[in-house]
């Protein structure tokens, strides 16, 4: 039994091996040409794996640097909204469910380089936009778990259409070239804004 546990820890690896390799050459290639630029075969061609292979794990090019960061922040936000303590504000789920997802991406080494390249990119933005939607509905899945009520309520629709806005002004806000802006002490202050009903700072 031990041995097949090995066997399929091991290969296990080896597709996690192949997915980063894979991802790590789209990004370094849309970098250095832009997205334009760069063919599934390119991609292929600079991680040593053939095209069959790339479909196993992607979709299309784009695919392997969009899709690569739910899997590393921890799976769905949803059921990590919906696993936090019980005796947890909905909001505050959410906002320990989003921060620990960073965390988890921080520690990636393209995580900065990501960022910069969604900005530098206009042609990804459609997409990109696209998975920000899915996130506020995942968002509002989570609450909806938690609290009793459907997807359809106006309640998990309104608490998660806020916390999607928060977050997004607090990546905004982030500078991904700059070392020292600190991207969960912002998140820190933005959720705590929204929690507290938007007091005017002082000046």
């Amino acid at each position: 039994m031990s041995s097949v546990n090995t066997g399929t820890g091991l290969r296990e690896r080896k597709k996690q091996q192949t997915r980063e390799a894979l991802h790590r050459a789209a990004m370094r290639l849309y970098a250095e040409r832009g997205s334009d630029s760069v063919t599934v075969n390119d991609i292929c061609a600079a991680a040593d794996v053939s095209p069959r292979t790339f479909f196993n794990y992607f979709e299309s090019k784009d695919g392997a640097v969009l899709d690569w960061y739910e899997e590393q922040a921890g799976g769905s936000l949803a059921d990590r909204i919906a696993a936090r303590p019980a005796d947890e504000e909905p909001l505050l789920a959410i906002y320990e469910a989003i921060k620990a997802g960073i965390r988890r991406l921080q520690q990636s080494p393209t995580w900065r380089e990501y960022q910069q390249l969604m900005r530098q990119n206009p042609r990804l933005v459609p997409d990109s936009i696209a998975d920000s939607r899915r996130s506020q509905a995942l968002m509002c899945e989570g609450v909806a778990r938690r609290t009793g009520h459907t997807t359809d309520d106006l309640y998990p629709r309104a608490l998660a259409a806020a916390a999607h806005a928060i977050t997004r002004a607090a990546l905004a806000q982030w500078d991904p070239t700059d070392p020292d802006s600190d991207l969960p002490a912002i998140l820190d202050a933005s959720f705590s804004m929204l929690a507290s009903g938007f007091p005017l700072p002082s000046a």
